[in-house]
């Protein structure tokens, strides 16, 4: 699949800049590609409580 981060979005235009990789295809592995010759990826990875890279800001 593409990724790409287009400069301007119009209303109702889908993107390709968003992706969710579930657990179970983490776990298999999963490679991410960029292409592009001078644009940067920026990922964010979200890890839910039974990751030991999670970290809890928060008292319960």
């Amino acid at each position: 699949m593409p990724i790409e981060t287009p400069a301007l979005i119009r209303f109702g235009e889908l993107t390709f800049d968003e992706y969710f990789v579930s657990e179970q295809a983490a776990k298999r592995g999963v490679v991410i590609k960029n292409e592009s010759s001078c644009d940067p990826i920026v990922m964010l990875k979200h890890f839910g409580p039974e990751n030991p890279q999670w970290c809890r800001t928060f008292d319960n």
